[in-house]
């Protein structure tokens, strides 16, 4: 069954185009450190809501054109053109900057949630990108030739089938995500206490049993803080490259696969490789040189604040990784999980960024990351601290594969159901 092709711009309410404020409607002396959010091109790329700049109400008032509201789609306008993002119940009302656009539907016509599914399909997608402009940086096309998009558009009964069974698998993969995001926070308030506030050393000084862990492991830990150093008794200060080597091994001409799995920084973010692009070696990128195994940790060195990090878990494939991550190999596999939390926690990529410099494209060495400072503890305390995190991390990268194969099946199913290829009835509507 085929369903009918209507224009965009046939979908979209009265004022359901609307791009972001010139910029001299928006300038940075605006920008406050609280009060209403901007969404920026990264809510529209990496889906998600910390923002860094806000701007106040009166403010938003004069922009109020340029506010979101509940089923919004904000798509990035340059660049990563395409990338799309749907405001949901619980996402804060803001103003969008000058790199997105908002498309507003007509609930009568179309659900938000059925565009959205269309415009990130290959065919959406597609249609987009071959909508857009630019020799140097792409750039959205102008608003008349965006419109003439055509969708295929089934009944509204029917869109609210399509979008229920995408969203059965969206709604796993969103689950799996936020429990990753548990885990990691976990992880980190154990390392922030164990090897930062130095809490379980603080409690036996208090002459008190050190709270979440047996008194085996807190045998493990002094009993005393050194005077000179302010660090437990017997640890060591130093950086992350005592316990690490940077970048230990790389492809070369005559030493390559025939065919690399690619994981590039604009698809690596907190944590999650979200895609791997798979090239023959002589086709391949020139920065797809990085040799990647278990347990390394990958860094992003190109603008690092935008948080492009990972945990190399367990998995069938040979990675290979861009030339812009620092590659840190932990010396021993009890290394492991210290060195990853203690180089991708909020404070250490805060840091990167503030050292970051560059101009456009603002980047730090790779030596950087491997002399970020840290305490060394005994092999002992490490092992223990690997015992603890290691299954947490080894959950994340589990979650994660099912995540890549739920995606898989997602975007297998997607264009079949978009299409009408699969015919779904409007008994199964109703039913639904």
């Amino acid at each position: 069954m085929s369903y009918n092709i209507v224009p965009l711009g046939e979908l979209l309410d009265g004022k359901g185009y609307i791009r972001g404020p010139f910029g001299s409607a928006l300038k940075r002396a605006d920008m406050l450190g609280s009060g209403i959010p901007v969404y920026e091109q990264q809510h529209a790329i990496n889906n998600h809501r910390t923002f860094r700049y806000y701007i106040s109400t009166k403010k938003c008032e004069s922009l109020s054109r340029f506010k979101t509201e509940k089923n919004d789609l904000i798509i990035s306008c340059s660049g990563t053109v395409g990338r799309i993002s749907i405001i949901k119940d619980e996402d804060p009302i803001g103003i969008i900057s000058q790199a997105l656009l908002i498309l507003r539907t007509n609930n009568e016509k179309v659900l938000a949630d059925y565009l959205y599914y269309f415009l990130t399909s290959p065919k959406g997608k597609s249609e987009l990108l071959n909508a857009s402009q630019g020799a140097v940086q792409l750039n959205i096309a102008p608003r008349a030739v965006v419109e003439k998009i055509p969708v295929p558009l089934p009944s509204l009964a029917i869109q609210h089938v399509i979008v229920s069974q995408l969203k059965m698998l969206d709604n796993k993969i969103l689950l799996n995500n936020q429990i990753n995001q548990t885990l990691e926070e976990m992880a980190q308030t154990i390392f922030q206490s164990w090897f930062v506030d130095f809490d379980p050393v603080k409690a036996q000084m208090n002459g008190d049993q050190p709270e979440g862990i047996d008194a085996k492991t807190a045998a493990f830990f002094p009993n005393k803080l050194d005077d000179a150093t302010g660090i437990p008794e017997n640890w060591a200060s130093g950086s992350i490259s005592d316990i690490a080597d940077l970048n230990t091994k790389s492809w070369t001409k005559k030493k390559h696969p025939d065919e690399v799995n690619y994981v590039d920084l604009a698809n690596t973010k907190n944590g999650a490789i979200e895609s791997i692009s798979i090239y023959s070696f002589d086709e391949s990128p020139s920065r797809a040189r990085r040799v990647l195994n278990v347990g390394d940790t990958i860094v992003g060195t190109v603008r690092p604040g935008n948080r492009s990090f990972a945990y190399i878990g367990k998995t069938d494939l040979q990675l290979t990784g861009s030339t812009g991550f620092a590659v840190l190999s932990p010396k021993e596999n009890f290394w492991s999980s210290f060195v990853y939390l203690c180089t991708t926690n909020d404070g250490a990529i805060l840091e990167y960024a503030r050292l970051a410099d560059g101009g456009a494209y603002p980047a730090i060495k790779p030596g950087v990351i491997a002399s970020t400072e840290c305490v060394i503890p005994s092999i002992e305390i490490a092992k223990e601290f690997w015992k603890v995190t290691e299954p947490m991390l080894k959950k994340t990268h589990q979650n994660r594969l099912e995540n890549e194969g739920l995606a898989e099946i997602r975007d297998i199913l997607a264009p079949k159901l978009l299409s009408g290829e699969i015919e779904l009835t409007q008994q199964e509507a109703v039913h639904e």
